[in-house]
């Protein structure tokens, strides 16, 4: 009897217990694995949504940048061209613009304005600026790869009254008028970019409007006259003798 417990006690396991310990073992591993597979997977993809909206945050906030520091400065391509400060005609371009702002951390001697172009290839939106307004046949710009995965980008311009146009300036202006484009912008903008990945996305931007120079001081040589011929009135009525108005249609003294 001692012989036969002692021989039970010394037994190792059966072969089917090891194949039931052996399937355990491999569910658990297997459910383990499926379960860090999905973790790592749903990571990745979270990350890739992250880079996405980061890229897409960081274009849209540079161009928000260049629209809404816009200016009214026009310039001369590269061929002696003029080119309005704000203009959608360049067939190379889906918008061009100047605008002011350019930070100079370093005091390099150029001017505070830049010029920036917005081009779409193959879907990714590519931004161009150049160093110098007025360029030289040799002048090159920098390029800057913005966004991509995206289908179309168009523009809405309102104009003076207070209609939506695709193009700007618009056909009917002379464009080779410098005086003309120099403060030639329209009343807003409107954006409208389409994402492969995030859709539709429209932005609306008021721009500035800058009166012509010419009309300005216009008006104020009238003021100016005016109130000089209101000065002489009222000094003649003190002396005693009635008031002339002895000025033409453009305030010069007859």
């Amino acid at each position: 009897m001692y012989l036969v417990n002692q021989y039970n006690r010394n037994r190792g396991f059966t072969l089917l217990e090891v194949l039931i310990a052996i399937g355990i073992t491999a569910l658990i591993g297997l459910g383990t694995w499926q379960l860090l597979g999905g973790t790592i997977r749903a990571q990745e993809v979270t990350q890739k949504n992250s880079d996405r909206l980061e890229k897409l945050q960081k274009a849209m906030l540079i161009l928000s940048r260049d629209v809404q520091q816009i200016s009214h400065r026009a310039i001369r391509d590269e061929y002696g061209d003029f080119q309005p400060a704000l203009s959608n005609r360049n067939a190379l371009f889906v918008m061009e613009l100047t605008r002011i702002g350019w930070r100079n951390p370093i005091g390099a001697v150029r001017s505070d304005l830049q010029r920036v172009s917005y081009e779409l290839v193959d879907g990714e939106l590519l931004r161009h600026y150049w160093t110098v307004l007025d360029r030289s046949q040799d002048s090159e710009s920098v390029i800057q790869a913005l966004l991509t995965d995206i289908d179309t980008l168009s523009l809405r311009f309102m104009n003076e009254e207070n209609q939506w146009t695709d193009t700007w300036p618009p056909e009917q202006v002379d464009v080779d008028n410098q005086q003309l484009g120099n403060h030639l912008l329209p009343k807003a903008l409107e954006i409208t970019l389409v994402h492969n990945y995030f859709g539709t996305l429209t932005r609306l931007y008021d721009l500035p409007q800058f009166k012509d120079s010419s009309t300005t001081s216009s008006n104020n040589q009238s003021a100016g006259n005016q109130s000089t011929t209101q000065q002489e009135n009222s000094n003649q009525q003190e002396a005693g003798q009635p008031a002339t108005n002895d000025r033409d249609s453009s305030g010069n003294q007859k």
